[in-house]
């Protein structure tokens, strides 16, 4: 017999780890270039379309990656803004930019403008009266602080009217004589804005548009005004969060109003409506939408202008090719990751840490991006004491399995009371071990097991049951690899004879729905197994879809439902061997236990890999497929069984139509 066995050393991933350039630092930037690029290309264009759309699996730290790949973004220098109160106009303060860096001057002027009021109100009257024309006042002793601030003023100022608002302010506050004391924060606001990327962590009105108190005969309290995130990310970026606006969206409309008006109006501030407001501040924003799938169609639905406005759209990706170049860059970003929780990490971890990231993939060439999920078997390790080394990495990952694995534990229960019947020596007509996995919402992980599966065959009309789909506990995928199986059989027995058998296939002890086409070679060798009286071997389980030309097609789930089938089998300590067949297309995807593999060393399991149901047939039965008119093999066998008459009309595929309805 041809062996099909799958080599050792490719049941497991294997990495080279030798002479890697390992950057400790953040790696984010080289392990997702493409979207790096979608954001550099976004931070580089003007507002014509101000909204970007990421697309990012949930379980990614979407805003620490996101400010990761933003964080060297071109430089630019923040921008200062002022509000100053108008006496002219007391219920709308005036708004002006100012020149770069010249926050705290501003603010050391205002303040020897209030420090001057306070101590000479007469001095400051008559310099508010002349403004800066009279060179010998200006040269007065008891007026040098006062001119050093408005040299100050009209040195830093972008707006040529902000002369003209500090001189009426100097009127204002000199000629005021309700007070003894100026608190100059009470007419004037000036701040600083976050150029780069600004993070909206709290989506809210008060948070994003700032608060206003209600307005007194004064006009506008400054000191009391409360500036929000978009306050400070003027000209900048804002990332919001889909799931943010998808639960607030009145709130989003506003500030979409805002970004197409260009004009930031504090009546967003506010529910309630009041007579007298600051006037809008000019506004330009850029926004980052990120979200999992589901939240960006939901977003799209919800405010299809989003597309339109939309400059790019990218994603993050569930994980990354295992490459050697993204070998050096992933143990980098675990590097940063580990050593920002104090977790211990080194080279002696490499090779169990990339085979964890490997397995939650279900593919030996890509590598996880869930570090979160990666890291705990680190912090366990840690945390337990154990070794830094593979040993200690495996007993962590079998601690964390512990923790959550009630529902295998039952099952196994199952199995090992006989309440689940299943065998796993000998040989059997008509019965095979298909493989399952079992999975279930909330905590719990998946796990495979076998599934015993039965056909019968025997004389009749021809009508064939499909006992899942008849009792209604099969998906439309069940249904549709049964289908596909009649058509397998039909091509092969039934194109010049009647087919005078009847028959059924049953997943034996299955209470629940089951779908999914990973049985389907199972069932249809079950089936061959049952029309040409041949036995199965009952030591192999069986695992992979098919199509109508017995090719065989990979599944999911191949690593659960190997060590599901080792586990049950060695329940009570059996020594036996024992194997399972499954698509050789899976064999990239195998990312066996230490405990399957050592099995497979020592010759006690055996993982088989084929590409064709003939392959499998040979394996399973012992005997070739051969063809119809060789009795010594399966197809001959049935054939000679069926004994039709050539020239009899095709009944096989009148009872294949019945086979599954």
């Amino acid at each position: 017999m041809t062996d099909f066995s799958i080599p050792t050393e490719q049941l497991s991933p294997h990495f080279e780890c030798d002479n890697l350039d390992v950057n400790t630092q953040v790696q984010w930037a080289n392990l997702l270039p493409v979207a790096k690029a979608s954001f550099d290309y976004f931070a580089s264009q003007n507002f014509v379309q101000p909204f970007l759309v990421c697309q990012a699996p949930s379980f990614l730290q979407q805003k620490s990656i996101i400010s990761a790949l933003t964080a060297n973004l071109p430089e630019t220098k923040p921008a200062t803004y002022t509000m100053l109160f108008d006496p002219n106009q007391p219920t709308q303060p005036l708004f002006f930019e100012l020149k770069e860096d010249c926050l705290s001057p501003f603010n050391t002027a205002m303040s020897k403008l209030a420090a001057t009021i306070s101590n000479d109100k007469l001095s400051v009257e008559l310099l508010a009266n002349e403004f800066i024309d009279d060179e010998a006042l200006l040269n007065a002793a008891h007026v040098q602080n006062f001119n050093a601030m408005l040299e100050q003023i009209i040195l830093y100022q972008k707006d040529p009217g902000l002369s003209d608002a500090v001189h009426n302010l100097c009127q204002y506050l000199a000629a005021d004589t309700s007070q003894s004391k100026v608190c100059i924060a009470k007419y004037y606001k000036a701040w600083q804005d976050c150029p780069g990327l600004n993070v909206c962590q709290d989506f809210s009105r008060t948070s994003l548009f700032g608060s206003l108190l209600p307005f007194s005969k004064q006009g506008f309290d400054f000191a009391s005004i409360k500036l929000g995130l978009l306050h400070h990310s003027v000209g900048s970026i804002l990332m919001l969060s889909c799931e943010d606006v998808l639960a607030d969206p009145q709130l989003w409309f506003d500030l979409k109003a805002s970004i197409n008006t260009q004009h930031l109006s504090w009546s967003k501030a506010t529910s309630t409506k009041q007579a007298t407001m600051p006037n809008p501040m000019p506004y330009q924003q850029k926004v980052i939408f990120v979200g999992n799938g589901n939240a960006v169609a939901d977003l799209y639905e919800l405010d299809p202008d989003i597309v339109q406005m939309s400059l790019i759209e990218t994603e993050l990706p569930h994980e990354v090719v295992a490459n050697k170049e993204n070998l050096g860059y992933y143990l980098g970003q675990l590097h940063c990751l580990s050593t920002q929780q104090a977790l211990g990490f080194g080279p002696s971890l490499y090779q169990s840490v990339l085979k964890l990231a490997t397995k939650f993939c279900e593919h030996n060439q890509l590598l996880s991006l869930d570090f979160n999920a990666v890291l705990k078997p680190l912090r366990l390790l840690a945390h337990l004491g154990l070794n830094s080394d593979s040993a200690g990495f495996n007993q962590a990952c079998y601690a964390l399995e512990q923790n959550i694995n009630a529902h295998q534990k039952f099952s196994d229960l199952a199995y090992k009371d006989k309440q689940t019947k299943i065998e796993v020596s000998g040989k059997q007509v008509g019965q095979i071990n298909g493989l399952s996995v079992i999975d279930f919402s909330g905590l719990g992980l998946s796990f495979g097991e076998p599934i015993r599966i039965t056909a019968s065959a025997h004389q009749g009309d021809g009508d064939f049951t499909d006992v899942e789909r008849k009792a209604e506990l099969a998906g439309n995928i069940h249904a549709k690899s049964m289908m596909i199986i009649q058509g397998y059989l039909t091509s092969l027995f039934a194109r010049d004879h009647h087919f005078p058998l009847s028959g059924s296939i049953v997943f034996e002890q299955s209470y629940q729905d089951i779908d999914g086409d990973s049985a389907s070679l199972a069932s249809t060798l079950c089936m061959l197994s049952a029309l040409s009286n041949e036995p199965l071997h009952q030591h192999i389980a069986v695992t992979g879809a098919m199509d109508q030309k017995g090719n065989v097609l990979a599944v999911g789930g191949i690593n659960e439902k190997i060590e599901g089938f080792y586990r049950i089998a060695t329940l009570d300590g059996n020594t036996e061997k024992h194997a399972v067949l499954l698509p050789k297309a899976n064999v990239s995807q195998l990312n066996l236990s230490e405990q399957v593999i050592q099995a497979c060393e020592k010759g006690l399991f055996t993982v088989y890999g084929v590409e064709h149901i003939d392959q499998a047939i040979e394996i399973m039965f012992g005997l070739k497929a051969g063809s119809l008119f060789e009795e010594q093999t399966v197809y001959g066998k049935i054939n000679k069984l069926v004994g039709a008459n050539e020239a009899e009309p095709s009944a096989l595929t009148w009872l294949l139509k019945k086979l599954f309805g």
